[in-house]
């Protein structure tokens, strides 16, 4: 359905796309979206359930309605513009010869990025950094403003979309969006749209897709305007096509003149529902109703009212008319009352509503169902500081509605970070003007930083003056608004937490009730906040959730740690060769853990003490605990949360192609002599998911090291003749036969080794799904405990060790070293040196992809490591280098790993082009020799180690090993080349 206008006319020429095979008829230059609604589609992409999803967010952070364009997946309807003959399908294409995926963005020219040096860059064209770049630029500095969205503005604004026009604004808002962006333009200011900002490596290190490429922007200042999102508030059926946020549904009828839908519910908390109720009614829509989540403003509020008239008379004024033509109009505008159920099959048929107590409880007895096709939910934001966040600019918890993390900065918007400004509802939420004032604030800071004349001092003095105004008057509305507290004990189990990898509160209910508390083990547990909205519509409500099932009080450092890029991204676009070179670049081994308890504790006793909580750990207390011992793990971070927890999950067999031939360590023998345990090792995998009951997502699929070289091919040669020695299966294949078992993968490799023993695991489950064996078998785990000292206990006490703690002291017989890369710490306490360094490193996942490669693939000549996941994302490293942090304790990418892994992996599975870059992340990964290290240790009886590079593979190999030898004296597998003493 279209809405009508008297001053609003349709300029864009008719033309028409397809969907799904049916003919629509759309206007140019209106979004994907807006020409479905105004046929009435709603439903889009399809989940992995079967369900359909339809338009949430309508400003491209929700990632729901993505649809194929032309052959290109994942688009947001909500941003991509249709264009005559546009072929649009709500599934992806098969990936295969006949229906490939077309590549997102055109291939990359050059060695390098374009690189750009702008005085200032400015992240978001909203209120702020509209205001921003005019106020620095007026006083003579470069500036780039970069934008997502087809039109400046943002989300407050919401510019007419270039398929109307109107000779004049229309109301007042459109008139001062104009004027901010035309102002910005008048003053030098260049705005880009249409650019998605990969992230922030750096302040001066910022990527972007500007017109389908990689440009790096290094500017002498940095503001952050990245706005806010609305926030979610679940309750059964909010999934449902026909469910969207009030921005969407506003987005739809101001920027695109098209409705939500015929016969819609508002639901929320705030005056912008009473807006988009007012402007659907004038467009002829029908509203059966505004539901309000707070009470009806009453005269003991009156302190609260002057302050709101006083502060914005015009604000207050537009509130009572919106009432009053709503009222003329029937929508009955009910206080106090919230959604507690969408219901419908296909679709929203149905909102069910209840009347909700003053503690927030809906009262479900009273229930109301209204039929509807579409409901507008607006329950305030929640600020995008997900590049902020990267950057490492310190964040303070504000606990009002979800809780959400603000910005820490001074009133310009300076950041804890030298150069970095953050203005705006992207730092903390204070509504558009204080947006606006904090803008013009920090572009006359960064420019005055800049050594550019402040030319005109009033503006600033004009700003703080509308600075402290606005925020008088956003106090005062939150107190009318006040609305009672979210009550997710109300929200049903079946109703979905994570929307996009659909999970529901039951399992993360069910989550916490076995002990996975914190944000990050959930995450783990059930891949909440793992899909492409990045937690933005989940990391809130389970922290909530969580705080009031433990009585834990939520950190900002507890929450979910910031992944780039910032939204998902065309991997096409960031693929740039880079020199090769030899294993793992090693770095220091920083202590991360940030652990939820640091309490004192009972002191302990123990036969054995594992020292190391990671996936050796669990196979240790696994083995050992079938045994009959009494076994305690302690781990000073949370279990399964740092190397093991951060696997990428490779069963690896064959030799890596750094562990052979001229790159590899020690020249070799230590990684040829390890053969031998990778077949024995994914046996016992399977074991141990046997025993455990739970599905590993283990699959022995065959590993395939592709050459597109003879030269390679004779690498290839020599190394599969020595692995053979040491009992590996394998095979050379020619390219017709790496084409047959793999038909995805380029047609300019020559052949491949095939190694059928090779597979993939699931590392999120296997671990936490041994350690809960181990647990029930009689294994006892600390948390939060920092093994400090180490001594031996005199025999007077029944020899054994002392081990110190901050929180506690433990007696052991025994002590195996499980430390993984921080083994060498935990060896130094004792007196020896265990040579294990540790190598961060970097992974990258994309989308969900339809079937491209079964097998695990790697590269004869260069660092690559491929594999398909269960749930179709790819997933690719390959010992790519990661940066540690020192200031955050932090591992984070490195751009120019992505770049080098992404050209490798586009040049061995040339369909990569046609994804998106869901996230890249860091991890610790272990460096010796190429061979663990494992047994006693020579003159400290009692005392083992058990470490190894390749940890996720081999680790119930090494921990059986460990296990029998400290049991029987024994192994039947030779444990002479992994000796400690090896290394005297």
């Amino acid at each position: 359905m279209r809405l009508d206008h008297p001053s609003v006319r349709r300029d864009g020429a008719s033309i028409e796309i397809t969907y799904d095979g049916e003919r629509i008829p759309a206007l140019a230059g209106e979004t994907v979206a807006a020409a479905l609604a105004a046929h009435g589609v709603a439903a889009y992409r399809h989940t992995r359930d079967g369900g359909r999803r339809g338009l949430y967010c309508g400003m491209g952070a929700c990632f729901e309605c993505l649809v194929t364009v032309d052959g290109k997946v994942s688009q947001r309807a909500c941003l991509t513009k249709v264009a005559e003959g546009q072929v649009v399908r709500s599934q992806p294409p098969a990936g295969t010869t006949a229906d490939p995926l077309a590549p997102l963005v055109p291939t990359p020219q050059g060695v390098a990025p374009e690189e750009r040096t702008p005085d200032l860059l400015v992240l978001g064209a909203g209120p702020a950094g509209l205001a921003a770049a005019e106020a620095a630029a007026r006083r003579g500095a470069e500036v780039v403003v970069l934008d997502e969205r087809p039109q400046s503005g943002g989300q407050y604004f919401k510019p007419l979309a270039p398929s109307h026009r109107a000779d004049r604004p229309t109301d007042r808002q459109f008139r001062a969006g104009r004027a901010l962006v035309d102002a910005a333009r008048l003053a030098g200011a260049t705005i880009v749209q249409e650019a998605t900002v990969w992230g922030a490596h750096a302040h001066d290190e910022v990527v972007a897709v500007v017109a389908g490429r990689e440009t790096v922007y290094r500017p002498r200042r940095l503001v952050i305007a990245s706005g806010a999102y609305e926030r979610p508030a679940p309750f059964a059926g909010w999934t449902l096509p026909g469910v969207m946020t009030t921005g969407a549904g506003q987005t739809l009828a101001r920027a695109y003149r098209v409705a939500p839908g015929r016969r819609v519910v508002i639901a929320g908390n705030g005056p912008l529902n009473l807006q988009l109720a007012c402007e659907l009614v004038e467009g002829g829509v029908t509203v059966a109703a505004v539901l309000e989540s707070a009470p009806r403003p009453s005269p003991a509020q009156w302190r609260a009212l002057w302050t709101a008239v006083r502060s914005a008379p015009g604000l207050i004024g537009d509130g009572a008319r919106y009432l009053l033509r709503l009222r003329r109009a029937g929508v009955p505008v009910l206080w106090s009352h919230g959604v507690v159920a969408a219901e419908g099959a296909e679709r929203l048929a149905h909102v069910r509503y209840a009347p909700l107590g003053a503690d927030g409880a809906p009262r479900l007895a009273e229930s109301v169902a209204l039929p509807a096709d579409a409901l507008c939910l607006g329950y305030g934001f929640i600020p995008s500081t997900e590049i902020a966040r990267a950057l490492g600019c310190a964040h303070r918890l504000v606990d009002r509605h979800l809780g959400y993390l603000a910005t820490e900065t001074a009133e310009d918007g300076a950041t804890s970070l030298p150069g970095v400004f953050a203005v705006g509802d992207g730092v903390d939420l204070g509504g558009s003007k204080v947006a606006q004032a904090r803008g013009t604030l920090a572009g006359i800071a960064a420019a005055t930083q800049l050594g550019f004349a402040d030319s005109d001092p009033e503006q600033g003095r004009r700003a703080r003056t509308d600075l402290r105004r606005a925020e008088g008057f956003q106090a005062a509305l939150w107190s009318i608004y006040r609305a009672p507290p979210p009550r997710l004990d109300a929200v049903p189990d079946e109703a979905m937490l994570c929307r996009c990898e659909e999970v529901t509160f039951g399992q993360v209910r069910a989550e916490i009730a076995a002990g996975h508390d914190s944000l990050a083990a959930l995450k783990r547990n059930t891949r909440l906040g793992m899909g492409r909205c990045q937690g933005r519509y989940c990391a809130a409500t389970a922290a909530l959730l969580l705080e009031q099932a433990t009585g834990r009080p939520r950190a900002a450092d507890q929450y979910l740690a910031p992944r780039l890029p910032a939204k998902p991204t065309p991997a096409g676009a960031f693929a740039f060769e880079k020199p090769e070179w030899g294993g793992h670049q090693r770095a220091i081994t920083p202590n991360l853990a940030r652990p939820l308890e640091d309490g004192p504790l009972p002191d302990q006793e123990a036969e054995i003490l594992i020292v190391g909580g990671g996936v050796v750990g669990a196979c240790l207390a696994y083995y050992l605990t079938q045994a009959g011992r009494d076994v305690l793990v302690v781990e000073r971070g949370d279990t399964n949360l740092q190397a093991s927890g951060a696997n990428a999950g490779s069963l690896h067999v064959q030799l890596l192609s750094f562990d052979f031939g001229a790159k590899a360590e020690a020249g070799g023998g230590p990684a040829a002599a390890t053969l031998a345990l990778g077949p024995r090792s994914i046996a016992l995998w399977r074991d141990l998911e046997r025993a455990c009951g739970v599905d590993f997502e283990l699959a022995v699929t065959g590993g395939l090291m592709v050459a597109d070289s003879p030269a390679g091919m004779d690498f290839l040669r020599a190394k599969a003749a020595l692995e053979r020695r040491y009992g590996v299966e394998n095979a050379i294949i020619d390219a017709a036969e790496l084409r047959r078992l793999a038909p995805a993968l380029s047609h300019k490799l020559v052949g491949a080794e095939y190694a059928p023993q090779e597979g993939k695991i699931n590392p999120l489950r296997a671990t936490y799904a041994v350690l809960e064996q181990a647990r029930r078998q009689g294994a006892r785990f600390l948390r939060g405990v920092n093994v400090t000292g180490i001594a031996v206990a005199p025999a007077v006490e029944g020899g054994g060790w002392r081990v110190e703690t901050p929180r506690c002291r433990i007696r052991a017989k025994r002590i195996i070293n499980a430390s993984g890369p921080w083994a060498r710490e935990t060896g130094r306490l004792v007196g020896i040196d265990v040579p294990v360094h540790s190598a961060p490193l970097q992974m990258i996942v994309t989308e969900p992809a339809p079937k491209l490669v079964s097998q695990l693939v790697a590269h004869a000549d260069r660092h690559l490591s491929l594999k398909q996941a269960v749930t179709g994302g790819l997933i690719i490293g390959g010992a790519w280098t990661a940066v540690f942090d020192p200031a955050r304790r932090f591992n984070t990418v490195s751009r120019s790993s992505i770049e080098g892994n992404l050209w490798v992996a586009r040049h061995v599975l040339p369909q990569i082009a046609g994804l998106h870059v869901v996230r890249a992340w860091a991890a610790m990964n272990i460096n010796i020799d190429g061979a663990p290290i494992i047994g006693p240790v020579p003159g400290l009886p009692g005392f083992f180690n058990t470490v190894t590079s390749n940890g996720y593979t081999l680790a119930p190999v090494v921990a059986r090993m460990t296990a029998d030898l400290l049991l029987d004296g024994r192994t039947d597998i030779d444990p002479t080349p992994f000796l400690l003493d090896r290394f005297r």
